[in-house]
């Protein structure tokens, strides 16, 4: 397991040291990479507890200040697969089971687990190697380029998803867009 402060393991540092004994390595010095928060969930109200689920757990973390990278599955298909990748084996016969919480590519759990962990006072402790949020949003806590959605529509092919292009080509598919014309918000998303 690696230390706080250390992107090095134990077993890392033993090698370090022990390989070269006229080398010196400032382990300090390395930087912490802070891990990422990333939720699947969806925005659509068409199943009212996915929905709800969804909303209560964004409000979970967003109480605690950790940056998350939310991934609305309703709004890109992408992450619907990236989403089945993940889970591989766990996603089965229920569908996709949303919202869906991960540090890094580490499985935290669903609706009732976050909950539950957040209840207990777990949640927080678990969150503590993640990135904290920055200031690109207003007092309220809303992104002002996106207002919390999360996208905004393609500069490129202002939201139509095609270009024209002159010559043979005639009209293509926007390389920079998802299927329904917009990106990930420049300003919140990473």
């Amino acid at each position: 397991m690696a230390r706080k402060g250390s992107s090095f393991s134990t077993e890392e540092e033993k090698k370090i040291s022990n390989d070269d004994d006229d080398v010196v390595v400032d382990l300090k010095a390395t930087p912490f990479k802070k891990e990422k928060v990333v939720l699947y969930f969806t925005s659509l109200r068409g199943v009212r507890k996915t929905y709800e689920d969804s909303c209560h757990v964004r409000l979970i973390l967003k109480g605690l200040g950790v940056r998350v990278d939310e991934r609305d599955v309703s709004m890109h298909s992408g992450f619907k697969e990236e989403l089945k990748e993940l889970l591989g084996h766990g996603y089965g016969k229920g569908g996709l089971g949303l919202p869906r919480v991960f540090i890094g590519r580490n499985y935290i759990g669903g609706a009732e687990d976050i909950q539950q962990l957040h209840e207990d006072g777990k949640l927080e402790k678990l969150l503590d190697c993640c990135e904290k949020i920055k200031d690109n949003v207003d007092e309220e806590g809303v992104c002002e380029a996106c207002g919390d959605v999360r996208f905004v529509p393609c500069e490129t092919c202002y939201g139509s998803c095609k270009i024209y292009y002159e010559g043979e080509y005639g009209f293509q598919r926007c390389p920079d867009c998802n299927e329904n014309g917009l990106i990930r918000c420049p300003i919140c998303c990473y």
